[in-house]
C-alpha cells in the first residue's frame, strides 16, 4: 500500500501532485487496476490552476483592443464583487479588488473563485467556458 497525493485536472483525471507522488505511482503496472480511498485534504493551490487563470487573462486581452491581463484581472473581479475595499474621493470612486495570491486565498476559496471567473472570462469574447478553456496555450 502507497500513500500519495493526487490532483483532479479538468478532465476528471486524476494524476501525481508532485514529482516524489510521481514515483510512488510508477511501482504499479501500466493499467493496472487500482483500489483507492480518496479524501480531500487542504493543501497549497495548483500552481496550473493559477497560471490557466492568467493564461485565460491574456487571451482575453489580446482578443479585446487596448486591454492588459491586469485590467481583464480586474474586471473579473468586479464583476464577480470580488472587492476589498473602495472608497469615493472628490467625486472619484477607488476601488481595490481581493487578492487571488497563493498567501491570501485558500484552495477551496480559489477553486470557487476560479469556477466562476472562467464563465465571465469566455463571456468577454464570446464564447463558451470550455472553448476558452481548450484554446488556451498550454
Amino acid at each position: 500500500m502507497i500513500e500519495c497525493a493526487l490532483q483532479l485536472n479538468d478532465n476528471n483525471i486524476l494524476y501525481p501532485f508532485t514529482e516524489e507522488d510521481r514515483g510512488k505511482i510508477r511501482e504499479f503496472k501500466k493499467f493496472q487496476v487500482l483500489r483507492a480511498k480518496l479524501y480531500g485534504v487542504k493543501k497549497p493551490r495548483s500552481l496550473e490552476q493559477l497560471a490557466l487563470y492568467w493564461v485565460c487573462c491574456k487571451t482575453v486581452a489580446d482578443n479585446l483592443e487596448d486591454k492588459t491581463k491586469e485590467q481583464i484581472d480586474f474586471e473579473v473581479k468586479i464583476a464577480l464583487k470580488y472587492i476589498k475595499s473602495f472608497r469615493v474621493v472628490g467625486g472619484v470612486t477607488f476601488i481595490e479588488v481581493g487578492s487571488i495570491s497563493f498567501a491570501n486565498l485558500p484552495h477551496i476559496e480559489s477553486c470557487a473563485f476560479f469556477d466562476r471567473a472562467f464563465p465571465v472570462l469566455a463571456k468577454m469574447i464570446g464564447v463558451t467556458t470550455e472553448e476558452l478553456l481548450q484554446n488556451a496555450p498550454k
